[in-house]
């Protein structure tokens, strides 16, 4: 058993483990360097694929009686409205075409039975 243990007086190499602690120390900062990177630096894709929207509901059968009739009675009104409108532009117009202004009336309104005629002056 003699012949296995190293003489004191015989040099104890320690290359190997300088060499595994290089080799080991490489590995952890790899190991270090590629954890980083795919945690911090690699491409993160999200790719959001949206869903197709619902179709819509199918259409009644006709039109519905209650909306119809509220339609057409809305229509009257509108016409009534209109028809009121186009009476009073009628008389402004015939407004328009007489005279507008008259030293009698400042309204444009001839007095009531007075001929309409300026009056005459005395000098």
């Amino acid at each position: 058993m003699a012949e296995n243990e190293p003489s004191p007086d015989r040099p104890r190499y320690r290359w190997p483990w300088i060499l595994g602690a290089l080799v080991g120390s490489f590995l952890l900062l790899a190991a270090g360097l590629g954890l980083g990177w795919y945690l911090f630096y690699r491409p993160i894709v999200n790719v959001a694929v949206q869903l197709p929207a619902p179709p819509p509901p199918p259409a009644p059968p006709g039109p519905d009686a209650a909306q119809v009739k509220a339609l057409e009675d809305q229509i009257d009104k509108q016409k009534a409205a209109n028809k009121q409108i186009e009476e009073q532009i009628a008389l402004l117009k015939e407004r328009l075409k007489q005279d507008v202004c008259t030293i009698k009336d400042p309204l444009g309104k001839t007095a009531p039975g007075s001929s309409g005629a300026a009056p005459e002056r005395k000098s």
